[in-house]
């Protein structure tokens, strides 16, 4: 083999084999070259290693024996190298799912979105660096910051989840000024409005509940193994109405509402539900009917429409929305 293409593998051998978040010595790089048959002297590695880092960002530290390790925050490179379609989809991971990873993922990928930035920065006449200024994922809801949630809690909680392990935490219930201990079996994260909630177990019950993140004050991983409630599904719990925050036991009711006929435009293209019946009355406003779930969310979505919505069914809520409008007036009359 040609010595310099010998060399050429053997330094690209020794990049693939320094770490990222800690150090490795000479003498341990020259076993595992060793191991894939570079018989090399262990001055030849530091020879190659102080080449090596006037061009690519790996750096060295003060200890005995001295450690090596790619810098932190370096860019990351590959063979063949990163285009702009995968330095595109790394960048929009990082704008819209980085704070759904764990974070060793978010770590380790970090290097590879620095080098996505970078890729895209250098081709400004390339439509697909172009692309994250044209797209935007906009709530319907009122806009609101999103809440804070403490950076050692997510991660514990992340790391639970993924591990499949309990943990301990400080949690202070909405509207509560006492901290509470829980020993938490997470079971899936779910985010709504800016808001991110844990579906989760506590102790030793089977009662799902979800817990909003930003309330954990204190967070820490125990060695309890996570247990899976029998039956349990994301899916089908999410379906339920969880989200909507149900006013009691998650049940469907049989709506039955008048809108206006500007209201109800959009109920024409977004139904509530499959089977939903819309009829047009004699006064031009818009009889709509459809089964959904009994929860808050829907109380809030209905209210969204003031004047512009009358609520006929179930009698219950038609009762409950004429206590809420007759407050209404009164407040403001």
């Amino acid at each position: 083999m040609d010595k310099k293409f010998d060399t050429l593998l053997r330094q690209w051998k020794m990049l693939q084999l320094l770490p990222r978040r800690r150090k490795i010595d000479a003498r341990t790089l020259q076993q595992s070259l060793h191991d894939d048959g570079f018989d090399v002297t262990i001055r030849t590695i530091q020879r190659d290693l102080q080449s090596l880092s006037s061009v690519f960002p790996i750096a060295s530290d003060e200890s005995k024996p001295i450690g090596w390790s790619w810098a932190e925050g370096g860019e990351s490179f590959s063979i063949p190298g990163m285009d702009t379609t995968a330095a595109l989809t790394l960048r929009m991971v990082d704008e819209y799912l980085s704070k759904l990873l764990p974070k060793s993922c978010v770590d380790s990928l970090s290097p590879h979105i620095e080098r996505a930035k970078t890729i895209l920065d250098q081709h400004t006449d390339n439509s697909l660096g172009e692309w994250p200024d044209k797209i935007r994922i906009i709530p319907r809801s009122m806009p609101l910051q999103p809440a804070q949630v403490a950076p050692h809690v997510l991660e514990v909680v992340t790391d639970a989840l993924l591990d499949e392990r309990r943990f301990l935490a400080k949690y202070c219930r909405r509207g509560e000024s006492d901290v509470r201990e829980y020993l938490v079996n997470p079971l899936a994260l779910v985010v709504s409005d800016q808001v991110m909630y844990l579906v989760c177990t506590l102790r030793e019950y089977d009662d799902i509940v979800l817990l909003a993140m930003h309330r954990f004050q204190e967070a820490w991983l125990t060695d309890k193994p996570g247990k899976r409630p029998k039956g349990f599904d994301l899916d089908a719990y999410l379906a339920s109405g969880a989200l909507g925050f149900p006013t009691h036991k998650p049940c469907s009711i049989k709506l039955k509402v008048i809108f206006g006929k500007d209201a109800a435009t959009h109920l024409g293209e977004s139904p509530l539900c499959e089977d939903q019946i819309m009829k047009i009355r004699p006064d031009g406003q818009v009889q709509v009917e459809a089964k959904v779930q009994d929860t808050q969310q829907l109380r809030w979505w209905l209210l969204g429409f003031g004047d512009q919505v009358e609520v006929l069914a179930p009698k219950t809520l038609r009762q409950e929305f004429a206590e809420k409008s007759a407050r209404m007036a009164e407040r403001y009359g």
